[in-house]
């Protein structure tokens, strides 16, 4: 008897036509499962784990950036890490009354680093007694922890040499260890270095990372979910050194430094993407370095155009 492979052929031509909607509908359940598990561990306060779903989520987004899920998923994380940030803060205010004996008086205060720029609410703790109204032009000693809350902006100078100016904003938490070193705790923040052959060490309780250039560089830096530091050059060309290795970004180039090992990151559009950040935007004045990056993001352009 003989067997037409007509019918075989026919299935097998349709499988193409097919797997790309059983693809998709496999990504929106699993999408729709980590946004529930993140919104329901964010209900019950387990923040860390609500951002671990949620990221899990974006995942399975990261080729899909028109995904009619992202604005949700995305709306979540943002609120999610604003109501950790204020959830630690009072957690820590809580515990602060009975510290509050042991910390030194506000007239003791030096001033290593000088606030430029501030608005909303933050708060600074440790050491000295705890502010919570600081205005422009104070200045505020090394070892200093600082908390940025949801809708808030802090950019800070170092006074002493001038070293380097630091913006945050948006549910962010550092700490001023000294004169040559960040440690980021929580969110994100733009570090910008005005003289040739500054070197910055920027930590997270994860990482050890020395930012330096032989030229005036700026960058953003944010915390990733491992505690490992996310680094996007902004201005020149900066040397990041980690715990055992070495990478070289240009401006546009990003590096994510987790579990002593660089990996590269996405290519930034500096003009649609790095321009229109609250870090850069969101205060009164740009900041000092912001006419250069305007020329590079149209650099950037006229390079991505001619190919």
């Amino acid at each position: 008897m003989r067997i037409s492979i007509i019918p075989f052929i026919l299935f097998y031509s349709l499988i193409p036509l097919f797997f790309p909607l059983w693809a998709s509908s496999e990504r929106n359940i699993k999408i729709e499962e980590h946004y529930r598990a993140g919104y329901e561990l964010a209900e019950s306060k387990e923040f860390p784990r609500a951002l671990l779903e949620l990221n899990l989520a974006m995942r399975y987004m990261r080729h899909f950036p028109n995904h009619p899920d992202r604005k949700k998923v995305e709306d979540l994380i943002e609120s999610t890490k604003e109501r950790m940030v204020v959830e630690r803060y009072r957690q820590h205010n809580q515990s602060s009354v009975k510290r509050d004996d042991h910390l030194l008086p506000i007239k003791f205060e030096p001033d290593h680093f000088r606030i430029k720029q501030i608005y909303g609410k933050v708060y600074i703790r440790k050491i000295w007694k705890d502010r919570e109204n600081v205005s422009e032009k104070e200045y505020i000693g090394e070892g200093r922890q600082v908390t940025v809350l949801p809708n808030a902006g802090i950019e800070i100078e170092e006074s002493r040499s001038l070293n380097f100016i630091i913006r945050s904003v948006d549910a962010a938490g550092f700490s001023l260890v000294s004169s040559n070193t960040i440690q980021l705790h929580s969110g994100s923040m733009s570090l910008c270095a005005t003289r040739p052959g500054s070197k910055i060490k920027v930590q997270s309780n994860k990482e050890d990372l020395t930012v330096s250039s032989n030229q005036p560089f700026a960058l953003f830096l944010e915390v990733g979910m491992n505690g490992g530091l996310h680094a996007t050059s902004l201005l020149g060309k900066i040397t990041l050194n980690g715990m055992s290795s070495k990478q070289d970004i240009l401006p546009g180039e990003s590096m994510i430094s987790s579990l002593q090992r660089f990996d590269h990151g996405r290519v930034v559009d500096l003009g649609a993407h790095s321009l229109k950040s609250k870090l850069l935007g969101g205060f009164k004045q740009p900041p000092v370095f912001y006419s250069q990056l305007v020329q590079q993001a149209r650099m950037q352009m006229r390079h991505s155009k001619s190919f």
